[in-house]
């Protein structure tokens, strides 16, 4: 059975992306003891430690292992190089690693989300966002105002929806600033949350 040490022994990866996925780790397991304490703590630090795992392969090597197991892309996918290693890194821990299905979805969804995600595919993809180490301005709002929905909202539930809704908000907003396709599934998970927290409100 696969442990931590067993996919830290066989990453490749810099300093600063070692640095950020221990903190995807950590911040993953608050999540999923916030929001989803039925969760495995232990399957949790795994979905984290692998979501990065061939982010930063070249995209030669990317589109190898895309063909390797049988990943179809989009045109949109093979244009923006960063949506590839959730897939990759997703096949790589199926295949190599034998993680399973609900940490495989988790990894695969970690960059554009989608609707209607899992418990594991929200506690992942929010961590990426947020973890304490992330600098960017964009992270750095995002994680206060997670904090603060928490204090705020009686019901957790509804400060995870508002919290989810503004992560895809932010995302949006950056892509077409920076003149970028967004994908569908982004769009579709943004207008998702946005119906989940419409109905808290009935």
């Amino acid at each position: 059975m696969t442990d931590a040490n067993a996919i830290l022994s066989a990453m490749t990866i810099s300093e600063r992306r070692l640095k950020h996925t221990l903190g995807v780790a950590e911040a993953a397991k608050e999540i999923a003891k916030t929001h989803f304490p039925a969760l495995d703590l232990k399957q949790v630090e795994l979905a984290a430690l692998m979501h990065d795992f061939t982010k930063e392969y070249p995209y030669e090597r990317q589109l190898e292992l895309c063909a390797k197991y049988s990943i179809e892309l989009t045109d949109e996918e093979r244009n923006n190089p960063k949506l590839l290693h959730a897939k990759t890194a997703a096949m790589i821990a199926s295949e190599r690693f034998s993680l399973s299905t609900d940490i495989c979805n988790a990894i695969y969804w970690h960059t554009t989300g989608k609707p209607a995600m899992s418990p594991f595919e929200i506690v992942i993809y929010l961590a990426d966002y947020i973890e304490e180490f992330r600098e960017d301005a964009s992270c750095v709002k995002l994680r206060e105002f997670y904090k603060k929905a928490l204090s705020k909202e009686l019901d957790k539930s509804i400060a995870l929806n508002k919290t989810l809704v503004r992560s895809f908000d932010t995302t949006i907003k950056h892509l077409i600033a920076e003149e970028q396709t967004i994908c569908k599934d982004t769009f579709e998970a943004r207008n998702y949350y946005i119906d989940q927290l419409r109905a808290f409100n009935f």
